[in-house]
């Protein structure tokens, strides 16, 4: 049986709200399914897809050529690829590597590599200039997460910048195919292919490769178990889920609804405004960020509902709630994928 999963330092970032591609609920349901197999059936929960999608494989295919850029530029070795740490109770990290001179072992002056790729316009808006520690707050978090299981004090992050996004790139006939030899990029509508180490080589040559300082927080790092703490006492032992802020969150854990639930006047008030914003815009701005914020506020009072308390089944919510006002007025239904 694999040993649970714990508090990655890819999940750090996820746990504490500032994870762009996974919410806390989502890493919360993986770290109990993996401590208790079946959880989430028990439960009723959904367990979230595995990601896969553009910036995942072309990320996973340059890890190897954004290494060899950075012993370059370093003028280092890279060892240790995806060496396990552990610290505590329920703290894990695999590092991308860790720089040491060439040709030497591992010793105290080593520090850590960390490898990314992105895109130029998500380069632009959220990285700041090379050789300062203005990187994504996310990957702040990865890299002093992984300097807490290491005990190391410095990382150096790499990034290979794609002057274009890799969902185009695929769109226009460039795939991605792994090999004995290594990874490379294909496109059968022209017969062409060519290695990745030979695209970032290429790019780094264009100005598309860049390095991070990143010195230890102690400050962040303090902080950073505290909500750590918080979440494994809280919502991990008590097998609780964290506060649910996004829509597809409720659609995990609440992924077969049932039942006509007559609401409280405040989820009364929250469909009126909902109704109101609904009738007002499209799908941007602030407005829609509230109109977003009522539906998920709405179907978590009916998902808990659900939990505590015997709801009415009748034909029509049977597969679906189906959500009614004080007066028995219908205001809106749910299946499980759409609230209308």
């Amino acid at each position: 049986m694999p040993e649970p999963i714990n508090i990655s330092a890819s999940r750090g970032a996820s746990i504490l709200g500032v994870n762009q591609w996974k919410t806390p609920v989502e890493s919360w349901l993986e770290i109990c399914e993996s401590r208790r197999p079946g959880f989430a059936a028990e439960n009723g929960y959904k367990l979230p897809e595995p990601p896969d999608n553009a910036a995942i494989r072309w990320g996973k295919a340059f890890e190897d050529s954004i290494c060899e850029l950075a012993q370059s530029e370093q003028n280092k070795d890279i060892i240790l690829r995806e060496k396990l740490y552990k610290k505590g109770e329920f703290l894990t990290c695999h590092i991308d590597g860790m720089f040491c001179k060439i040709g030497g072992n591992s010793t105290d002056k080593d520090y850590l590599h960390e490898g990314k790729t992105t895109t130029i316009f998500s380069y632009r808006e959220k990285w700041g200039e090379p050789g300062t520690d203005r990187i994504p707050r996310e990957y702040m978090i990865q890299v002093q997460h992984q300097m807490m299981c290491t005990g190391k004090d410095r990382a150096v992050v790499s990034v290979l910048v794609f002057p274009n996004s890799t969902e185009d790139w695929e769109k226009i006939g460039h795939t991605i195919i792994k090999d004995a030899d290594g990874y490379l990029i294909n496109n059968e509508k022209i017969s062409n292919f060519m290695w990745c180490k030979d695209w970032a080589h290429t790019l780094s040559q264009m100005g598309y490769f860049h390095q991070y300082e990143i010195a230890e927080n102690k400050e962040l790092q303090d902080l950073m178990i505290e909500k750590y703490t918080e979440f494994w006492q809280n919502n991990v032992l008590k097998e609780t889920p964290p506060e649910i802020t996004d829509y597809e969150d409720i659609k995990l854990l609440c992924p077969e609804p049932s039942g006509t639930i007559v609401v409280n006047e405040q989820v009364e008030k929250w469909a009126a405004e909902y109704k109101d914003i609904t009738k007002e815009i499209g799908t941007g701005g602030d407005l829609s960020k509230r109109k977003k914020q009522l539906k998920v506020l709405i179907l978590d009072y009916c998902r808990q509902y659900d939990n505590k308390f015997d709801t009415i089944l009748d034909d029509d919510s049977l597969e679906k709630f189906i959500i009614r006002d004080r007066s028995g007025k219908k205001l809106f239904q749910y299946n499980g994928k759409v609230m209308r």
